[in-house]
């Protein structure tokens, strides 16, 4: 049985609140002998670097890479790559998000690049940017670009950007901003390495859980159920109003470190870790690694296209594509 865990949240200075403890049933893990039809791509077939740090998809369908040296867009057929010389702020991509108007938003170690299909636009802490470390990017339901940085969160609403920073208990909980994510209702949520925050309606709400491991938060995903699922280096939370869940590797999850979570067309969550990834489908626990299918045991990121396809990107040996069998 998972461990009983509470998951405690204050809004504005108000006393931190225990929520209702949520016991899950018996998870086993298990390691699938074969789930799919499996695609490879690395440096040298398309992609500029090994490394691929982020996935995300366009309204196109062209699916765009972000690796260590590079922007890499793939039509179906071609990858085409742009760079430094090419207009991207810096060649390390770090976070990819993509607006309404199929602007991709590039962030990077020096700054964030708007990139319109032809031409790159940069922003840089003399912009408005908080900080130039950028480690995440994500648009609203507004179309607001959110810039998740190593000094707070930035803000752009097309004109101007505007800047939030920790101050007290009534905004940011922490400045060092690792994921952010939109969810269905237009709640921003931001997790930083001492907790997460919300901001609605311009207000902030403050969640903390009880493990300190588990405020180190490296990846927000709301699933079609409407639950907040949370990777820290403590597991992974879901978390809806009436309590939460924990799992960890006593569980079954394949590592603790969960850099990355995301949910297929079948419901099944993905959690990505160094040591490979899991999937959930809300009993069981699948173990993916080098062994069964992956290019690499560290998964980087995890994107779920919109034909299922589940594209996990690697430290260090390029892109594993996932066609699972139709069921």
């Amino acid at each position: 049985m998972i461990s009983k865990k509470y998951f405690s949240s204050y809004v504005f200075g108000a006393i931190i609140v225990s929520l209702v403890i949520c016991t899950s049933c018996n998870k086993t893990p298990t390691s699938p002998v074969s789930a799919g039809t499996w695609t490879y791509y690395k440096a040298g077939n398309g992609l500029p670097s090994n490394d691929v740090n982020c996935i995300a998809q366009d309204n196109e369908g062209n699916i765009w890479i972000g690796t260590d040296f590079g922007l890499t867009r793939f039509d179906g057929k071609n990858f085409f790559t742009w760079q430094q010389n090419n207009g991207l702020i810096y060649q390390s991509v770090t976070s990819i998000a993509i607006d309404k108007n199929n602007n991709v938003w590039v962030g990077t170690p020096y700054g964030v690049s708007k990139f319109d299909g032809t031409t790159f636009t940069n922003y840089t802490s003399a912009n408005g940017l908080s900080y130039n470390l950028v480690y995440s990017v994500a648009i609203d339901g507004q179309d607001n670009v959110w810039v998740g940085t190593g000094d707070g969160v930035s803000r752009f609403d097309g004109s101007n950007w505007t800047v939030y920073q920790k101050s007290g208990g009534t905004s940011l909980v922490n400045n060092y901003v690792r994921s952010i994510y939109a969810d269905d209702s237009n709640n921003v949520w931001f997790g930083t390495e001492f907790g997460i925050s919300k901001y609605s309606n311009s207000n902030w709400s403050t969640f903390l859980f009880n493990n300190a491991s588990a405020n180190y938060v490296y990846s927000i995903f709301q699933d079609t159920q409407g639950n907040m699922w949370f990777g820290s280096l403590a597991g992974a939370m879901q978390y809806n109003a009436t309590g939460s869940l924990s799992l960890t590797e006593s569980d079954g999850l394949v590592n603790n470190k969960v850099e990355v979570i995301n949910q297929d067309h079948s419901g099944n969550m993905w959690f990505g870790t160094e040591f490979g990834a899991s999937e959930y489908n809300g009993s069981n626990f699948k173990t993916f690694d080098e062994n069964n299918g992956l290019a690499s045991d560290w998964v980087t990121c995890i994107l779920v296209d919109k034909s299922g396809k589940i594209w996990f990107g690697s430290k260090n040996k390029g892109i594993a594509v996932l066609e699972p069998f139709k069921q």
